[in-house]
C-alpha cells in the first residue's frame, strides 16, 4: 500500500531535502527583498543581522556591541499558532480503480504534508471523512506539533478504510460545528461529486475564515481512461447503481475530456475564491508532485 511509504526513512529524507531547498531558494540575496519569515517576537533565537536605520531597537544585541563595536540585531523564529488540518476523503470512490490505490496515494501525500508541517512546528492533525451508516463521520488523528511526534500518525494513516458516499457539505458542517480558531485546511479528494456539493463545502469553510487549499487526487488509470474495448457492466461503488457501457473507439478520448472538464471547473472555482488548487494525478508522477506541487500548499516557508 502506498501510504506505508510515508514513514520510510528514504521518503522522509527526500522531504527533508525538499524543505531545505525551498528555504534556501527563499533566502534573501544582496539587493533583493526577503521572501521568508518576518521578524517575530518569539523565544527561539534564529540568527543575527546588521542593524539598519528604523529597525526595532528592542532586538539589539548589546553584548555584541560592547565586544565588537557593531550594531547587530537578534532575529527570532516567529511563534505561529496556526493549526493545519489535512482532510482526507475516505469515501468508497477512493478505492477504485483498485490497481491505482488512490486512497493510498492520497494518504501518502497527506502524510507528507503533515511531516512538512510538524518540521515547521505547526500543530498538524489529519481527519478522514465519509458517510458511515447514513451519517457523516470524521475520524481524527492526534494533533502533532513536533518532528518527533510524526510517527504517532502511522496507526491513524494505516487504519483508514474507504467506505460510504462522499457528502462534502455534510463534512463541512460537521467540521465547522467544532468552532475551532481559523487555521489552514487542506482538502484531499478525487472530487467525484456534484460541483454544487464541493462548492458549498469550500465556501462554508472559507467563510469561517480558514485558509483553504485543495489537493485534487486521481489514479493513473482513472485519469487516463484506460478502458477495455468490450461491453462492460459497471456499478457505482457509492450508490450501487448498475449501468451497461459500450466504450467504442473514442471512449478513452471522451473520458479524458470529461476528466479535464471536472478538473478545470474545480480549478476555476478555487481561483475565483482565493483557494490554492494543486493537481495530483497518478502515483507515477509522485516525484514531480512532491517537488513541483506540494510546495505551493505552503507548509514550508
Amino acid at each position: 500500500m502506498l501510504e506505508a511509504r510515508a514513514f520510510e526513512p528514504e521518503f522522509l529524507a527526500r522531504l527533508d531535502r525538499l524543505a531545505l531547498g525551498i528555504k534556501r531558494a527563499r533566502t534573501a540575496r544582496v539587493g533583493q527583498r526577503t521572501l521568508g519569515r518576518v521578524q517575530g517576537i518569539g523565544i527561539e533565537l534564529e540568527n543575527f543581522k546588521n542593524y539598519s536605520e528604523g529597525e526595532d531597537l528592542r532586538f539589539l544585541d548589546w553584548n555584541a556591541f560592547a565586544r565588537l563595536d557593531d550594531l547587530l540585531l537578534r532575529t527570532y523564529r516567529a511563534t505561529r499558532q496556526v493549526e493545519v488540518t489535512l482532510l482526507i476523503d475516505a469515501s468508497a470512490s477512493m478505492a477504485v480503480p483498485r490497481a491505482d490505490d488512490k486512497l493510498g496515494f492520497a494518504l501518502l501525500l497527506g502524510a507528507a504534508l503533515a511531516y512538512l508541517g510538524v518540521n515547521e512546528n505547526d500543530a498538524v492533525r489529519m481527519i478522514s471523512f465519509g458517510i458511515r451508516r447514513g451519517k457523516m463521520r470524521l475520524d481524527r488523528s492526534l494533533v502533532c506539533s513536533r518532528r518527533e511526534m510524526y510517527p504517532q500518525l502511522k496507526p491513524f494513516v494505516n487504519g483508514i478504510r474507504p467506505e460510504g458516499a462522499t457528502r462534502m457539505t455534510a463534512m463541512a458542517d460537521e467540521l465547522l460545528a467544532q468552532r475551532r480558531s481559523p487555521g489552514l485546511i487542506i482538502l484531499i479528494s478525487d472530487f467525484l461529486v456534484e460541483p454544487s456539493d464541493y462548492e458549498n463545502a469550500l465556501s462554508r469553510i472559507s467563510a469561517a475564515r480558514h485558509e483553504v487549499k485543495v489537493l485534487h487526487v486521481m489514479g493513473e488509470r482513472e485519469s487516463t481512461g484506460d478502458f477495455h474495448d468490450r461491453m462492460m457492466r459497471i456499478r457505482d461503488i457509492e450508490t450501487g447503481e448498475i449501468r451497461e457501457l459500450a466504450p467504442g473507439d473514442d471512449a478513452g478520448e471522451r473520458y479524458r475530456r470529461r476528466v479535464e472538464e471536472l478538473a478545470e471547473r474545480l480549478r476555476d472555482f478555487c481561483g475565483r475564491h482565493a483557494i490554492t488548487y494543486v493537481r495530483a494525478f497518478g502515483a507515477g508522477n509522485l516525484d514531480r508532485i512532491i517537488t513541483g506541487e506540494l510546495p505551493r500548499l505552503g507548509l514550508v516557508v
